[in-house]
């Protein structure tokens, strides 16, 4: 029965791998008919981040925020990757930015978790 679930599993990553790469190469496209929109470049991070693809997702996200600033999604998403790289200093001010635009979720997130800086302590406030 063991086997029987690992083929399973397998089969379905398979496929799940499948679509997500179909999802990465349309949102590619529509990113390349639309070169400014910034929310593509974001949803394009998200799909790598799902294919453990944090390099190229990065630098998605910095495009997406380039384009956009005020994106607190990307800022989110950016956050979190540097959370994962120990980058604890910029990911911080990335959750503070999402939290000044209205998304706490990674600030609340990384409070909750005990990740307090040396020169203050995590806050929406800020």
């Amino acid at each position: 029965m063991n086997t029987k679930k690992t083929f399973l599993r397998r089969v379905a990553d398979e496929i799940l791998d499948h679509e997500t790469a179909q999802q990465i190469a349309e949102q590619q496209l529509a990113i390349a008919r639309n070169p400014d929109w910034a929310e593509g470049y974001y949803h394009l991070a998200q799909l790598l981040r799902v294919q453990h693809n944090p390099v190229d997702a990065k630098r998605n996200l910095l495009i997406a925020l380039e384009k956009k600033p005020l994106l607190a999604d990307a800022h989110i998403a950016l956050g979190e990757i540097y959370v994962a790289e120990g980058e604890l200093d910029r990911a911080r001010e990335h959750a503070e930015m999402a939290a000044r635009l209205g998304n706490p979720r990674l600030l609340e997130q990384m409070q909750r978790n005990g990740w307090w800086f040396s020169d203050h302590k995590l806050s929406a406030e800020d």
